[in-house]
């Protein structure tokens, strides 16, 4: 029998995602267990790994690991011993059970940057590993880390002269997990002008490639900076200015642009303030030869400041999360954007229930459960840490009418409740296309 394809006049939905979190679980509360820059990321058996900087005296570097139920006992990951400093850091960096802990130490009056490792995945954890330099010349602060597919870090720090002149962001990378490093390549080198001198950079792997995203400071125009390894960090050999407004600032904003990658692109989330408004601003970034697509706001909320940006793929969707002060208050937001770029919803993360600021969101892909995104935040009213996880949910609303264009491309089917399907006679679905129309359709047999 010849089949018929009817397209059923029905209401016509379009599909977007959005962020469904648990419960909050309150890590750490007061000064005694410290509460500043928690982190987190998923170590094997999907086991999120959490840690956060107790300033005060005695300083510490505390972590919490999931026994696969809840959180087990706080921990002192650093000791006040190792005189851990620096308003910027620690940073932490994980591959199944290899875990990486990059830390600013005190202990020379020029500072040192020293790295752990865990290979169970932070139940133990190896004495300090040197990366900076023996140096009595320079000085080293804000340290990051990112692990490439090998398993093996590369970092990234600030150095400057011992009078905190003549600064550049540099990187070492390892080939024998953490045991040693290679020598520092001064990656600002490439940007015109120095890198802005309390911007810490961040990292993105991708096979043998590591790029480099740091804020620069050319004459006071702080704008993000992209700079790309083809040799898993050990030369820098090209650089791209990402932003379209020039953001002319006589001081140092301390706020660093993020990355992720999907396909063969990047997707970099940073804060501009050359409109005169300081927001999160979006980016789809050429792996290859770090052209940008477009440059457009993350969330247009009417907010003065949104800030601290951090960023997370499932490799189908990427999440931003970061603070933002709406109403007087200070609260954790997100925004899930496809692979295309396109904004699929925009919401909250903190507790609105409870009063107060929170702030410094970190996120990653993984958690207690299959397709859980993990987020961590400091309550800083209440001075707690707080952790919370869910997946991504289908949300559905209304369009008026599908585009009849030429040139649009089927991107996927699914049936009513939003899952991907392979159509099937006598059973409906819906067709999305990449112009954002859908059709509802069901071929009879």
């Amino acid at each position: 029998m010849k089949p018929f394809i009817f397209f059923l006049f029905l209401p016509i939905f379009s599909f977007g995602q959005y962020l469904n979190p648990s419960d909050t679980y309150i890590l750490s509360s007061g000064p005694s267990e410290g509460y500043d820059r928690p982190r987190v990321v998923i170590t094997a058996n999907n086991s999120p790994f959490v840690i956060w900087s107790k300033p005060s005296t005695p300083k510490a570097i505390k972590a919490r690991k999931w026994n696969g139920n809840s959180f087990d006992s706080t921990f002192n990951l650093v000791n006040s011993d190792l005189m851990p400093t620096g308003f910027i850091g620690p940073e932490i960096a994980a591959n199944g059970d290899t875990v990486y802990l990059i830390f600013e130490s005190l202990l020379h009056n020029n500072h040192v940057i020293y790295l752990k490792r865990s290979l169970d995945g932070g139940i133990t954890f190896s004495d300090t590993i040197r990366v900076s330099d023996n140096s009595n010349t320079h000085k080293f602060a804000m340290p990051n880390i990112s692990v490439r597919e090998d398993g093996n870090p590369v970092v990234s720090y600030m150095e400057c002269l011992p009078n905190w002149t003549d600064w550049k962001q540099v990187v070492k990378t390892s080939f024998n997990f953490g045991m040693s490093f290679s020598s520092a390549t001064d990656v600002s080198a490439l940007a015109p002008g120095e890198p802005c001198d309390c911007c810490q950079s961040t990292l993105v792997t991708n096979g043998n490639n590591v790029y480099l995203l740091f804020r620069n400071d050319d004459n006071n125009v702080r704008n993000t900076y992209i700079a790309k390894s083809t040799d898993d960090g050990l030369t820098f050999s090209d650089t791209q200015d990402l932003d379209d407004i020039n953001w002319v600032l006589n001081a140092c904003p301390t706020s660093s642009p993020v990355g992720a990658v999907i396909g063969d692109s990047i997707m970099v989330v940073r804060r501009n303030g050359g409109s005169g408004v300081n927001e999160l601003y979006k980016s789809n970034v050429n792996k290859d030869d770090l052209q940008k697509s477009y440059f457009s706001q993350v969330e247009s909320s009417g907010s003065n400041l949104q800030d601290q940006p951090k960023i997370a793929t499932d490799l189908f969707h990427f999440v931003s999360v970061w603070e933002e002060n709406r109403n007087g208050n200070k609260d954790c937001f997100y925004s899930v954007i496809g692979s295309d770029g396109k904004s699929l919803h925009n919401g909250i993360i903190s507790d609105t229930n409870t009063f107060g600021h929170k702030i410094e969101p970190d996120i990653t892909y993984g958690g207690p459960y299959a397709g859980d995104f993990s987020v961590v935040y400091t309550a800083s009213t209440q001075k707690e840490v707080h952790f919370l996880y869910g997946p991504l949910l289908y949300v559905v609303a209304d369009i008026n009418e599908a585009s009849d264009s030429n040139d649009k491309k089927l991107l996927k089917s699914v049936n009513f409740l939003g899952k991907n399907v392979i159509p099937f006679s006598n059973k409906p679905f819906i067709n999305i296309y990449n112009d954002g129309s859908v059709e509802r359709k069901i071929v009879v047999e």
